[in-house]
């Protein structure tokens, strides 16, 4: 069922710049709000006001867009994977199998695809390291869910030994409509306030920079979204939605991929964001 969102986002707090507005016209948003039961659609995240929110028949706990085709997919705890009409809210379920293993027991998930393969990772806040290979994938991993090693701080890191709150990643080179040549992994760090790399199937973690806002360390809370746009390869665009410890509401972000700096754009005035995506253009 579609629903307008004004009762769900204030759209009076919902305001970005004239030079942030201008630049990124073309850039759509998708953020699960409403405990994982609402999708939310901004036809421009330049215009963050501007929304519409779709019930979901089905629960989730993150959702990643696929550059490669355009789609929307949703990932669940309880061992789904979903397909989203981001103009519905229609909500089908792939039948994914999961390997025993492959499970995220904490209460957060990052979730995004990798261009350069094509498949997508889901990190949860309890370090579980997975990655869905889409039906299509070209080998007997296809439509199935994989456990790879756990999260962890690399040796001779700054957070070495800090038990890892990943619950947001995002590749480089989301290019719609091809695969990558190549792909580097960042995730955001609510227990270290942090910026990190992601190895992949490896795990490993290694720290960018402290997330700050306006020069100061932000207090992330393991809730909001981050991705990364693409107009070409090597160019890339990346934004989060952030809460802060102790807010009553979360912001869109621009990140700094190599300081983790984060610049406000719009206060989008409620909380309660379990998931953000983005993408160039229309799906």
């Amino acid at each position: 069922m579609r629903i307008f969102a004004t009762s769900l986002i204030a759209a009076t707090s919902l305001t970005a710049t004239a030079v942030f507005a201008d630049g990124h016209a073309n850039i759509m948003g998708y953020a699960l709000a409403g405990d994982g039961k609402t999708l939310v659609t901004m036809q421009s995240i330049a215009a963050p006001s501007e929304v519409q929110a779709f019930d979901l028949a089905t629960r989730l706990d993150a959702i990643a867009y696929r550059p490669v085709t355009g789609e929307l997919l949703g990932f669940s705890k309880d061992g789904m994977v979903v397909t989203i009409d981001a103009t519905s809210g229609t909500v089908t379920d792939l039948k994914a199998s999961f390997a025993p293993d492959a499970k995220i027991m904490g209460p957060a998930v990052a979730f995004d695809f990798n261009n350069k393969i094509d498949a997508v990772r889901a990190v949860g806040s309890d370090g579980a390291n997975l990655v869905y290979f889409p039906t299509n994938f070209g080998d007997d991993r296809a439509n199935s869910v994989l456990r790879f090693t756990d999260a962890f701080y690399a040796a001779g890191d700054v957070n070495e030994g800090a038990e890892p709150l990943i619950y947001a990643n995002a590749y480089t080179n989301a290019i719609s409509g091809a695969k990558a040549g190549g792909t580097f992994q960042y995730a955001l760090d609510a227990r270290t306030n942090a910026l990190v790399s992601l190895a992949n199937n490896a795990g490993e973690l290694k720290t960018i920079g402290t997330v700050t806002i306006d020069g100061a360390a932000a207090d992330l809370v393991s809730a909001g979204g981050f991705d990364i746009v693409s107009a070409e390869e090597g160019s890339d665009a990346a934004f989060a939605i952030l809460q802060l410890d102790g807010s009553d509401t979360s912001g869109l972000y621009s990140i700094d991929l190599e300081t983790g700096a984060a610049t406000l754009l719009a206060d989008l005035g409620m909380t309660g964001i379990s998931g953000f995506a983005a993408s160039m253009g229309g799906m």
